[in-house]
Formats: C-alpha cells, sequence, structure tokens
C-alpha cells in the first residue's frame, strides 16, 4: 500500500510537520523515479542493498516556514527531497546524483544531500 517505486512509499514523503496539513504527500514521480534510480546505482556501485533515507519530501508551507525554508523552495511543490545513507559521504552520493539527468538541483550538507527536479538547472551547492 502507498509502494510508489520498489523501494519507496507515499508516506516517506508526506510532510513531517505538526498542526498543518495533516502529513498530505503530493509528490513528482520524475522525483521519486529519479531517487529509485540513485538508489538502484548506489546498490550496483557497492555490490549490495542500500538504503536512503528521507528526511523530507513534501513540505507544505506551514511547516516550510517553520522550518524556516523560504516559499519559493522546491519542497511545496513536491519536487525536492532531503535523504541521506549510511554507506556513503554525502559528497559521494552527490557525485553519482549527478549522473542522473533528472536531477536539477542538488545540495550538498554535512548530514545529507538534497535533490530537486525544478524546471531550469543544474544547481549545485554546499550548506
Amino acid at each position: 500500500m502507498g509502494n510508489l517505486t520498489p523501494n519507496f512509499d507515499r508516506f516517506e514523503f508526506a510532510c513531517k510537520g505538526k498542526n498543518c496539513c495533516g502529513h498530505s504527500a503530493p509528490i513528482s514521480m520524475v522525483l521519486v523515479r529519479a531517487l529509485q534510480q540513485l538508489r538502484d546505482d548506489l546498490c550496483t556501485l557497492l555490490g549490495h542493498d542500500v538504503l536512503i533515507y528521507i528526511h523530507s519530501g513534501f513540505r507544505c508551507l506551514t511547516h516550510n516556514r517553520e522550518v524556516g525554508s523560504s516559499d519559493d523552495s522546491q519542497h511545496p511543490l513536491g519536487t525536492a527531497v532531503d535523504c541521506h545513507t549510511d554507506e556513503i559521504l554525502p559528497e559521494e552520493l552527490a557525485a553519482l546524483a549527478e549522473g542522473i539527468p533528472e536531477f536539477h538541483g542538488i545540495g550538498i550538507y554535512p548530514w545529507g544531500c538534497h535533490f530537486d527536479v525544478r524546471e531550469g538547472g543544474p544547481v549545485t551547492w554546499s550548506g
């Protein structure tokens, strides 16, 4: 129930805010398929099953503001994900993601990566 791809469920992308949208999860399937491709590529590279943990997918505007993000963030559009894996460093995950053409926004942070499928790009940054 809720499977979007073989390894990702809709609930993983749901808004994690409290007292806002009721955990809605309108998420771009282009984004979900690109993330699945990243996971598949990572599994192939490492030769074993790998988990990608989603910190944040869709965020309603209320929750997006609560976390200090701007209204023009990709998260309220359902076109962004913040994630990490325990298998490789964020810089390595971002480098692998650069091979996936749907990812137009790639951000690298100490805790993991931001990926999005925004119009235009590519845009990369470190935070």
